[in-house]
């Protein structure tokens, strides 16, 4: 084929495609928002949007009612169609001017956003009771959505790729376990359709979930905007943009004490093409949490020969690249006990963080170190087990060196664990689900913020209008679960960053209408950040959505502190929500009361109900002026309200008592 005749082809070729591209209009395209499977909200306009071509005319039709739009010049439509009472399932047709795309089995009910961090992501098959739960829960007409992690720097129209699931055993398990039994709640009470849309993210604080404007405008909040304008371009880029990482690990050695002349033992080192290590285990990676890298073994190893093993690609701050390095191919455990240690090569472009892994620890806080950094020759890396440590923030466990699984490599880019942006998830994963009308959002989040509690109760009111600006729902219903138990267990009434937490919770249920406070200060455990009883978590705010969004004649709180009045030397507190009378859970005498003098020096204060208040006192304190009650990280405290609570399951036992103070003097987050 001579020059001439390849161009002639080449036109020709060219002119066919756009004659194509113009006589064929692509499909009209939605949100991953709305799927099959979907809930839409019941007494709303049922809002329809998506894209088209420019200037396509799109018609959507559900049931009998239909409703059409024009594509303006960037290609985007929208419809709102109107409102309808609970039923289905239902099919909505999407009908372009040449294409059509139908949603199936589509429910009218009730919708909520489920939001947070980590114990709002905890998943059903670590919580209490799951074993007996999970094979349970088949429930046709309860529908899942969840948000898949990501971090934007300006509001995003579209989730990442997902869609509506129906409740199912299988669903279920890896669904919030709190956001699963809120939803099997309310239908067990209202007997409609739910739709849950699950949207945290672990160890998130609340400014990474507010709208820029509402930090940026508040003195005491915008501290939190200026830090992140100070960070370096890499920084800021990378909170939008991938960023490339390329790091290659071989010979693996377990050593011996180095006061012993015992030679290394060699765990693996991929010299006959396999991942098989010294024990027959092998290895995994987890490319669902990593999809644009690739994890292979690659020639030659370290020192010209063999194989060694290569993570490549991109990361953005929302994915984990993680290498699981089985010792057994069972996952049984290993008896390491008389090794001091191991070591490896590396190198390449990025950071990495080595763990260990043992069978009791299953909340990820894993012994390890810190983040480590490769260069581009191959260099050692030793590491004495004798210097591995927990970070603390899950159950404390001593390391077990005579029954590990295994070791864990997170590759991670050149910027290591960079900070994540404020307003970065509500640009990310809030704002695409704004354009659905939903009823309320249930909120498990503080436990980043703890150590900021006072700037909590500014930082919290303002997320929760930004979400209702963002929403045109002003009166959106928001409830908050207030933080459990959890840290140190008080000898002698002193300050909590935790109770302080807690406080701001309830200043801000207190301060917004439609604003509810789930209390769980009973089921939290001491020692660990991700207690698993969510069941208790999910009812109570069931229990508040039911009494006051749906007007059900049901108990949703537990006593909330009102007012004191000191007579002599006893101060009497008066609650409001008080159900069937107040009681000391469990029986005997009440815990968890502390007053002061004037000194501001809480005492242990005796506590008795009497009709409904409580009278505290303490020999000592003659003249008291203030009451504290569960102020402590992890307090002793037993006031809750006389049951029964609400019907169909809901339980008949009352409520726990928030934790309170009097008292407005400055704590230990006050100016932090």
């Amino acid at each position: 084929m001579n020059l001439s005749t390849r161009n002639s082809l080449l036109q020709c070729a060219v002119l066919i495609g756009l004659f194509s591209a113009s006589s064929a209009l692509a499909d009209p395209t939605l949100p991953n928002l709305l799927t099959d499977h979907m809930v839409v909200q019941q007494g709303r306009p049922i809002h329809i949007w998506g894209e088209a071509d420019s200037g396509e005319k799109i018609t959507v039709t559900l049931s009998v009612n239909s409703a059409s739009a024009t594509a303006d010049s960037t290609g985007r439509w929208s419809v709102n169609l109107p409102a309808m009472p609970v039923g289905g399932p239902f099919t909505i047709y999407v009908r372009g001017e040449k294409r059509e795309v139908v949603i199936k089995d589509v429910l009218v009910g009730e919708v909520w956003v489920a939001s947070g961090q980590s114990n709002m992501s905890y998943s059903l098959d670590g919580a209490a009771g799951a074993a007996e739960e999970i094979p349970k829960a088949d429930f046709p007409e309860i529908r899942l959505f969840t948000v898949p992690l990501r971090i934007a720097l300006t509001p995003q129209d579209d989730t990442l790729p997902a869609s509506w699931q129906i409740c199912t055993p299988d669903a279920a398990k890896t669904f919030s376990a709190v956001a699963y039994f809120f939803a099997k709640y309310l239908r067990q009470n209202l007997h409609v359709p739910i739709g849950i849309i699950h949207d945290s993210w672990p160890g998130t604080s609340a400014e990474r979930w507010t709208d820029a404007a509402y930090l940026q405008r508040d003195p005491e909040l915008k501290p939190l905007w200026d830090e992140w304008t100070a960070q370096s371009a890499v920084v800021k880029a990378y909170a939008d943009h991938p960023a490339a990482l390329d790091l290659e690990f071989d010979d693996f050695e377990l050593l011996y004490d180095p006061a012993s002349s015992l030679p290394p033992v060699s765990l693996m080192n991929f010299d006959d093409g396999t991942l098989n290590n010294l024990y027959g285990g092998d290895s995994s990676y987890h490319w669902q949490t990593a999809p644009d890298t690739t994890f292979a073994l690659v020639s030659p190893g370290r020192g010209g020969h063999g194989f060694a093993v290569r993570i490549a690609g991109k990361l953005d701050g929302s994915q984990e690249s993680i290498w699981a390095i089985r010792l057994r191919s069972d996952n049984s455990p290993v008896d390491l006990s008389a090794y001091a240690g191991i070591r490896f090569w590396v190198r390449g472009t990025g950071d990495f963080r080595f763990q260990t892994m043992q069978p009791n620890i299953t909340d990820d806080d894993n012994y390890g170190l810190d983040v480590m950094k490769a260069s581009a020759d191959w260099q050692p890396v030793t590491i004495w087990f004798r210097d591995l440590k927990q970070e603390g923030w899950g159950v404390v466990f001593p390391l077990t060196l005579d029954a590990l699984t295994g070791f864990r490599l997170e590759a991670l880019t050149p910027l290591g664990y960079a900070p994540l942006p404020p307003s970065g998830l509500f640009n990310g994963m809030f704002t695409p689900l704004t354009p659905l009308p939903f009823r309320g959002v249930i909120w498990y989040q503080g436990e980043s913020n703890a150590l900021q509690a006072h700037q909590y109760r500014k930082l919290l009111p303002a997320m929760i209008e930004s979400w209702r600006a963002a929403t045109h729902q002003p009166d959106m219903d928001f409830l908050i679960v207030q933080l459990p138990n959890h840290g140190a267990i008080p000898t002698v009434p002193a300050e909590s960053a935790w109770a302080e937490l807690r406080e701001a919770q309830l200043l801000t249920m207190k301060s917004l209408s439609h604003v509810g406070l789930a209390v769980t200060i009973d089921v939290g455990e001491p020692g660990n950040l991700h207690p698993p009883r969510k069941r208790e978590v999910g009812q109570r705010l069931a229990f508040w959505a039911l009494g006051t969004t749906y007007g059900e004649p049901v108990q949703y709180s537990g006593p909330i502190y009102d007012s004191m009045k000191v007579e002599g030397n006893a101060i009497r507190i008066r609650f409001t929500h008080m159900g069937n009378g107040l009681e000391a859970r469990g029986g005997g005498p009440l815990q968890g009361f502390a007053i002061a003098g004037a000194d501001r020096k809480f005492h242990w204060a005796e506590a008795r109900i009497e009709g409904d208040t409580v009278v505290v006192s303490n020999p000592e304190i003659k003249a008291p002026v203030a009451v504290r009650y569960a102020w402590a990280d992890s307090p002793a405290c037993n006031l809750f309200n006389r049951g029964p609570v609400g019907k169909n399951g809901l339980g008949k036992d009352g409520l726990p008592a928030s934790p309170f103070r009097s008292d407005d003097w400055p704590g230990i987050t006050a100016g932090k």
